[in-house]
């Protein structure tokens, strides 16, 4: 999912969650769940390009979410040793931390 098609989605309320993923030392992304049709949808916020968007630091990805009119999130951080047997999605609901901002 591109930025544009973020906003149009966090401004018509479709969106359910936002999560920042962080892997170990790895830069944090963000994953979106999100409605599409009466189908409940995850994808990760990339670029127009098609490369997954990168943030260094979690104020980064406050702001770009601020700006989309998002206010809140989970952040969810995944043991490394478990990505060697993870599909696109990880299964990590129960370990995620509630962040407003």
């Amino acid at each position: 999912m591109n930025l544009q098609e973020f906003k149009d989605l966090a401004q018509h309320q479709q969106i359910s969650q936002v999560n920042f993923v962080e892997s170990g030392c790895s830069p944090l992304v963000i994953e979106l769940n999100y409605e599409d049709h009466n189908h409940s949808k995850k994808a990760l916020l990339k670029s127009d390009q098609g490369i997954v968007l990168s943030f260094k630091n979690i104020s980064q990805a406050y702001d770009l979410c601020r700006e989309a009119g998002i206010h809140s999130a989970h952040l969810v951080q995944v043991i490394p040793h478990d990505e060697a047997c993870a599909g696109e999605f990880v299964s990590y609901n129960q370990q995620s931390i509630p962040l407003k901002f």
